[in-house]
């Protein structure tokens, strides 16, 4: 068979024994990387059987040619969209928070670390290496994998902040761990290493310089353009798949800076403040594309891995067990100790740090694809020696192959000794009211059902063991749940703006403002009322005031103008209606009669605010309040239209061609109402 049909053997077989494993461990404890990786180490060690059936002999081969892919290959296919998928799917707004936590960790916690192993290297192994070449096996081996990482934390982990922090560093100091790598590596292969660490920081601050720019340029100009369709999910979603390759290639291979800076850069400004630039109604099917892509690469990711283990290292290594198992164990206490050295410091940026989640982020340091791509980049690097490449390739296979099954096995174990598999108390409690919440509306709903004539021979008692218990106490442990109780009802909101914003119901810059405004009072001690950063956004700019009656300008000015009433008006629509919402939310959550009390004063502050910007508005600008009304409303009515026909199209009421065409209609209305509202 061709070399082209192989590999696509191989990808259709590697899908499917993904899709049955994932299948089989389906409510067990043993996480899918760890039987994806020990699935393709049995297979590649099984490739060495010769056979004459052909179909059987076909297979084989795709495997084998698998396994011999070149590592460059492996950065540049799985690596960009990867990274991209892990960085898209954070929280940005934590990202920021802890970004101070996740610097340190990547960029001096990385380089210690790297410099320790390197030590270790040259007083432990007995093969006589150069200062070069331990500082470039330091860089692969402490370089914690995003892959192996993002994987493992979300099948094990429900703490978001944890996740953030551990997710944030392996992003980051992936790049941080190629730079190093790379300037190692030439050092590793000169003749007589000549080594300068201003050179090292000036080129590793190069790296990461370019790498953000050149990340914040390409999503600068997308965006643009983006911003410019309505609704075209297939340009949208097809531009989130390319760019991070374009962006990945163009700094790793033009401007030979970092990749992945640029890629994490490119997908933290999409996930953030271009967020309202996708249309709200591409956003869903975006996300569900970027899960399926990261399903079926780290699928191939982890199998890969498995298979270039078994087929690349012979049973000769077997006599450098020893010495893998310690630097194995020095890499985790190096980890570890680096880590807790820091504590300290990370103890009192970002978020803090709590002794439990040092262990959890020390035990969570897995390595995986990007550290054994490295390994195969100087396996198959000519200027070095033979036995070295072979012992670079073999401790970092070894060191891969540890991390993922050892800690990435053991890690539901470890955080459920450290009590970190369940929700904090106060947390716990206000899940538990929503919990209550749901079993009694189930409650209602069983209700209905018993006197349902044709469920009359209903076996209620099992039923009812497969449901939660109505009217369950949530536990009489008295513990103070204001601060939780706050964050929900922020959270709440915040999930509030991007419905009505999906809904087409709120602007980009009305969905901005008022989930800026959330997440500052999230920040810290969570408070509802003030939201003082709102006041700052509703200010008419002084400039389009002053050059209403110039020429030419004075259109700029008038327009610039109306779109800030706009803005006004919607954003404090937007707050009026979701302090309503809060308000009737409220009761449901709450734990105590006071808690309650306290919340409901803010909100109906929140309420008055709203309230009292909508009567200024139109007291104050009466020529615009029957523009911007009409123009909501045309948007609502136009946007239920369009709401109305994808749902007679769900129903079979209308067929798929003749509602593709309708919609189209509508959502050309809906373009060329906004055009017009921007017009003086």
């Amino acid at each position: 068979m061709q070399t082209t049909l192989l590999l696509l053997v191989f990808f259709v077989i590697a899908i499917l024994l993904g899709i049955m494993l994932r299948r089989l461990l389906k409510n067990t404890a043993i996480p899918y990387s760890v039987a994806l990786l020990t699935l393709g180490m049995l297979i590649g060690g099984s490739l060495s059987f010769e056979t004459n059936i052909p179909v059987i002999s076909e297979l084989k081969e795709s495997f084998i040619l698998a396994s011999q892919l070149d590592a460059n290959l492996i950065m540049f296919i799985f690596l960009p969209a990867l990274v991209f998928e892990s960085a898209f799917s954070l929280e940005v707004h934590l990202f920021k928070r802890m970004f101070s936590q996740i610097a340190v960790l990547a960029i001096p916690g990385m380089v210690i670390c790297t410099l320790i192993t390197a030590l270790l290297c040259l007083t432990v192994l007995p093969w006589g290496w150069s200062i070069g070449t331990a500082l470039m096996f330091g860089a692969i081996v402490s370089a914690t994998d995003p892959v192996a990482v993002v994987s493992l934390l979300k099948e094990t982990c429900s703490r978001v902040r944890l996740q953030t922090l551990i997710e944030g560093e392996s992003l980051l100091n992936d790049g941080t761990a190629i730079v190093l790598f790379t300037l190692f590596l030439t050092l590793a292969t000169q003749v007589k290493p000549e080594f300068e660490t201003s050179v090292v920081i000036y080129e590793f601050i190069r790296v990461v310089t370019i790498g953000g720019i050149i990340g914040a340029v390409v999503a600068a100009i997308s965006l643009i353009f983006i911003g410019s369709l309505f609704n075209d999910s297939l340009i949208e979603i097809a531009l989130t798949l390319v760019l991070p390759y374009l962006v990945f290639y163009v700094s790793e291979h033009i401007f030979h800076a970092s990749g992945v800076v640029s890629v994490v850069t490119l997908a933290l400004i999409y996930a953030g403040p271009g967020r309202t630039r996708f249309s709200p109604e591409v956003m869903e099917h975006l996300h569900h594309f970027w899960h399926t892509l990261s399903f079926l690469f780290n699928t191939l990711i982890f199998l890969l891995v498995g298979l270039v283990v078994s087929t690349r290292l012979g049973l000769a290594d077997l006599a450098n067990w020893e010495y893998l198992a310690i630097i194995f164990l020095g890499v985790l206490m190096i980890r570890g100790g680096v880590i807790l050295g820091l504590m300290p410091i990370l103890a009192r940026i970002g978020i803090g740090l709590t002794k439990e989640k040092s262990v959890v982020l020390i035990w969570g340091g897995l390595r995986g694809a990007v550290s054994l791509a490295l390994a195969l980049i100087v396996a198959t690097n000519d200027s070095l020696d033979i036995e070295l490449r072979d012992q670079v390739l073999f401790l970092t296979a070894g060191i891969v192959v540890l991390t993922i099954v050892v800690n990435g096995s053991t890690m539901r174990f470890v955080m459920a000794k450290l009590g970190l598999d369940k929700l904090p108390k106060a947390k716990q409690q206000t899940f538990d009211k929503v919990q209550h919440k749901i079993s009694n509306e189930m409650g209602k709903v069983r209700e209905q059902l018993q006197n349902d004539e044709y469920l009359k021979s209903v076996n209620w008692a099992l039923v009812d063991k497969n449901i939660v218990v109505v009217g369950e106490d949530f536990g009489e442990e008295k513990i103070d749940t204001q601060v939780e109780y706050l964050r929900k009802l922020l959270e709440s909101e915040r999930q509030f703006y991007w419905n009505q914003f999906a809904k087409g119901l709120l602007s980009k810059d009305a969905t901005h403002i008022l989930v800026d405004a959330i997440e500052k009072a999230l920040d810290g001690t969570p408070q509802v009322w003030p939201r003082t950063s709102i006041v700052k956004h509703w200010k008419i700019p002084a400039w389009s005031i002053r050059c209403r009656s110039i020429p030419v300008l004075g259109s700029y000015a008038r327009a610039a103008s109306y779109k800030q009433h706009v803005i006004v008006f919607e954003s404090a629509r937007g707050l009026f209606e979701a302090s309503e919402y809060i308000k009737e939310l409220a009761p449901s959550l709450s734990l105590e009669p006071e808690q309650l009390k306290l919340a409901l004063e803010q909100v109906d502050q929140v309420n008055r605010f709203a309230k009292m910007t909508l009567i200024d508005f139109k007291e104050q600008s009466p020529h615009l309040v029957e523009r911007v009304e009409s123009y909501l409303a045309l948007r609502i009515l136009l946007n239920t239209e369009r709401k109305m026909i994808q749902l007679l199209t769900h129903e079979g009421m209308i067929s798929e061609t003749d509602a593709e065409k309708l919609i189209e209609t509508v959502e050309y209305k809906m373009h060329q109402s906004k055009k017009q509202s921007q017009l003086t």
